[in-house]
């Protein structure tokens, strides 16, 4: 687990990496619209920032999983009879890691697929397709394990409290 808590690491430092540069990019391509100096590489910036969301979304997601930072409603674990929380939480996690597996090989086979018949992604700037579609089994294959830690670790997936805790 150390392993895939260091790339989990890596991959949402990756993401806030991108997604600085995305923001430094929309102001470079602000100042420089203004100042009439755009051009071609400003239609790119936009591509790359497009392609961006997906790789940071996906990047970042596995290390939300593990520290419970992803969005999720107390409402329903509150409500739930306390001796029946952990089982609860446990029951969701395992639907959690359910639907994580079934999308990371359905991305897998949508990524092999886009590889193989070449497939490419059409904007200002054409990227292949399996680079894109790459990012998904891998963040959702990692969220799969990091889900299934709430499955079989000592924490549960819900605190069991109604509102915020931080």
């Amino acid at each position: 687990m150390r392993l895939v808590d260091r790339l989990c690491d890596f991959l949402a430092l990756l993401a806030g990496i991108y997604l600085f540069g995305i923001m430094v990019g929309i102001i470079v391509s602000a100042v420089a619209r203004t100042l009439l100096l755009s051009g071609t590489w400003a239609s790119h910036l936009f591509s790359f920032a497009e392609f961006g969301l997906l790789y940071i979304v996906m990047g970042a997601s596995p290390w939300l999983v593990r520290h419970r930072g992803h969005v999720f409603i107390e409402i329903i674990t509150a409500a739930v009879p306390h001796f029946m929380k952990r089982p609860f939480s446990r029951f969701v996690a395992v639907v959690c890691v359910a639907i994580c597996a079934v999308l990371t090989w359905y991305t897998w086979g949508a990524t092999v697929k886009a590889y193989n018949f070449g497939d490419a992604e059409m904007r200002s700037l054409d990227m292949p397709k399996y680079l894109l579609l790459g990012a998904m089994p891998i963040g959702f294959g990692l969220m799969a394990i990091q889900f299934t830690r709430f499955v079989f670790g000592p924490q549960t997936l819900h605190t069991g409290e109604a509102g915020v805790h931080e």
